[in-house]
């Protein structure tokens, strides 16, 4: 019978211990639960006003795509032409792409550096009043750049 008892004792005092780690736990798990709900609904409205908005820009950009050109007025400084057919072009669109290559480690001079490629590529757009012409030109560059590396 003291075997029972001594059971029991030692039952109560785990059970003890047990409700004062884990009461501090009760109720924990709905309120997470909601929480994570929640953050995903506010995840899901981002979403869905991004895609909004690529929509709408991509129905801009169509917009603007499908009209004919149209040229502005473009005025040299200092000197004015002579001849109105002598006026500048103007310029529609210009836009540069680049892109940075890591080639590695190189020795220049007996010395180590790291060899940096940049591609770059400038594309502008001419508009001939002339011959009512739109002209486009594309003019791509490589730029190397060394940056030292210590050698301690």
């Amino acid at each position: 019978m003291t075997d029972k008892s001594d059971e029991d004792l030692l039952d109560d005092l785990l059970g003890a211990h047990l409700r004062s780690c884990l009461d501090g736990q009760l109720g924990r798990a709905p309120l997470a639960f909601e929480r994570e709900v929640e953050s995903r609904r506010r995840l899901r409205l981002w979403a869905c006003a991004g895609a909004a908005l690529a929509a709408c820009l991509t129905v801009a950009w169509l917009a603007m795509g499908s009209r004919p050109p149209t040229p502005t007025q473009v005025t040299q400084t200092g000197s004015q032409p002579a001849h109105p057919d002598d006026a500048v072009t103007p310029v529609l669109q210009a836009a540069t792409w680049s892109r940075m290559i890591d080639d590695g480690a190189a020795v220049v001079d007996g010395r180590p550096v790291r060899q940096l490629r940049r591609n770059v590529v400038e594309e502008v757009e001419w508009y001939d009043a002339k011959d009512g012409a739109v002209v486009r030109t594309t003019v791509p560059q490589q730029q190397i750049f060394y940056i030292g590396m210590p050698t301690d």
